[in-house]
């Protein structure tokens, strides 16, 4: 396996990138292999595909072959904070610290400590976070970004609408996005359930169009999710299951596959 980092110092390896201090909360130090390639970049994007745990994704990796393309050039695996959920482990990706500092225990919440936004401001730059409207990227990212990130309607299509409009015209330096999509799809029929291919291929055509668009414009791409997830059987029915990350899994709950690209 990959060398394993906490999702904790996500948001200092974008700082380190951008040649920026750290949000005072941060946790942990930079990882030096996403550091070494991206640094000096004028421009950074995180791209979150919602609950693409490290075992999801090996178990889709064949019907993922943009991000299988960019695992083969540059890996590592990040574990989530606890508990294992989306609002937590994104206020964690933009901050740098655990629940208990950040408070974000859901995606309405106020945050209670500084961000990369914060970070990004204070030098002169603005930032793009965008998810869909009560999703915790419409609801949360969106609330503390410079751009306006809350899409009117819910959907990644129009989530990458807006990527593809907004970015090219005003240049965030720093953006993150949630992809919800693939979250809501495991929740409903389990995350290696048959009926879960579509979404799968289409998450992954997804960030592909995104991230070359992204890497068109000289952003430095990192590739992640918030946290995994697992099939769990449903009480009275056979072979039906559907998806949990309560952290019950175990380490499918927590652990993510991370990549990372810079323009050429």
């Amino acid at each position: 396996m990959a060398t394993q980092y906490p999702i904790t110092a996500v948001a200092p390896t974008v700082a380190s990138a951008l040649g920026l201090r750290p949000p005072r909360a941060a946790a942990e130090p930079p990882i030096p292999e996403i550091v070494a390639d991206l640094a000096g970049l004028e421009r950074v994007a995180v791209l979150a595909v919602d609950a693409m745990g490290l075992s999801v994704w090996q178990h889709w990796r064949a019907q993922m072959p943009y991000l299988t393309s960019l695992h083969e050039a540059h890996h590592t695996v990040l574990r989530s904070v606890s508990p294992p959920i989306t609002p937590v482990n994104f206020a964690a990706l933009v901050t740098g610290a655990p629940l208990e500092v950040h408070k974000i225990g859901d995606r309405f919440a106020p945050l209670a400590c500084e961000s990369l936004f914060d970070v990004v401001r204070e030098a002169g730059g603005f930032s793009l976070g965008a998810g869909q409207p009560t999703y915790t990227g419409g609801e949360f990212l969106a609330r503390y970004s410079d751009l306006p990130g809350r899409v009117p309607r819910p959907g990644d299509a129009a989530v990458e609408e807006l990527l593809m409009e907004t970015v090219p015209a005003r240049l965030p330096r720093y953006l993150i996005v949630q992809f919800g999509d693939t979250d809501t799809c495991f929740h409903q029929v389990g995350p290696t359930s048959p009926e879960a291919e579509a979404v799968v291929r289409e998450a992954d055509a997804r960030v592909q169009r995104v991230a070359t668009m992204l890497l068109g414009h000289d952003y430095g791409v990192i590739v992640l999710a918030d946290h995994g997830q697992h099939d769990v059987p449903l009480p009275g029915a056979k072979d039906r299951v559907h998806g949990g990350h309560d952290g019950s899994g175990g380490e499918q709950d927590f652990l993510v596959a991370c990549t990372w690209a810079r323009p050429a």
